[in-house]
């Protein structure tokens, strides 16, 4: 048996249910910080405000898939994992502090929304973060593969908007609790939907970008790769809000945050030349089974 094949074979022993999920961030403690209220778009933090999320993803998913837009399989993938997320939290009991987490990942949400919105829509595209427009830009002139659209837009939203939002939501409880045993929740059942998420595209867009069904074919190895690229970004992204906390002044703030837009940026550049369609130009839209 080829190595490749051996080694697929015993990784899917391994993780033969749930996922690759590994939970070490988990032993990486949260900073001291005092509480601050939370500035989320969900005050109440009730179930329906992930409903009425869910609802705008679906509207905007039947638009674009019907388009053949580029920036749908991210949106689809979003899709995915928000129902995943939270039916797996109520399953198995959900979270410590579910309205925070209710806020937090409507507002997270809304961040995704603001962006696509403002560069296609509402013509301030001086409002989109860079890396979101690198994102942006390979989908309308189709460069990248179906990954690749996922890639850059996952990187535009966790490495960039996450840390602010973070910052925005705070990380203790008034009680002085930690946040981060949610973060971390939400790191673990992120592993297990994201699997359907790849199976989900392969059937969407094998035929469309052949080079999709390589990370199917290969998992749970891809699984395995992209759930640690993503907790990694996670674990950065909770840094990143620590500091953005931590910062004494505006200047050293607006430092932090320039730090942020810089790594974001440079992932950004890494994945249009890694992820690039090598196909004959000019690029057709990627178009979805059925």
């Amino acid at each position: 048996m080829p190595p490749t094949q051996a080694l697929l074979q015993i990784s899917r022993q391994l993780f033969p249910d749930r996922g690759p999920y590994v939970p070490w961030t988990y032993q990486l403690p949260p900073a001291p910080i005092p509480y601050t209220p939370a500035h989320g778009v969900c005050p109440s933090g009730s179930d329906g405000c992930i409903d009425d999320t869910i609802a705008d993803m679906e509207s905007r998913a039947v638009i674009m898939k019907r388009e053949c837009d580029d920036n749908a399989p991210l949106l689809l993938s979003y899709l995915h994992t928000t129902k995943g997320e939270r039916e797996i939290a109520q399953a198995r009991g959900g979270f410590i502090y579910p309205q925070h987490v209710n806020d937090w990942s409507t507002t997270y949400a809304h961040h995704y929304f603001d962006a696509i919105d403002n560069y296609y829509k509402n013509g301030r595209p001086d409002l989109v973060p860079e890396s979101w427009k690198q994102n942006f830009r390979a989908s309308d002139d189709h460069s990248l593969t179906v990954f690749g659209n996922v890639a850059a837009a996952y990187n535009a939203h966790i490495t960039h908007d996450l840390p602010i939002v973070i910052a925005e939501m705070g990380i203790t409880a008034p009680d002085g609790s930690s946040y981060k045993p949610d973060h971390e929740k939400i790191n673990e059942l992120l592993a297990e939907a994201e699997q359907g998420t790849v199976q989900e595209l392969a059937a969407l867009y094998g035929d469309a970008d052949p080079a999709m069904r390589a990370p199917y074919e290969a998992e749970p190895l891809t699984a395995i790769a992209f759930g640690q690229t993503i907790q990694i970004w996670r674990e950065y992204a909770w840094r990143g809000a620590e500091q953005l906390l931590l910062a004494p002044t505006p200047e050293a703030k607006q430092a932090v945050e320039q730090q942020i837009d810089n790594l974001s940026n440079l992932l950004g550049d890494i994945i249009l030349r890694l992820f690039a369609r090598t196909d004959p130009g000019p690029h057709r839209s990627h178009c979805p089974a059925g």
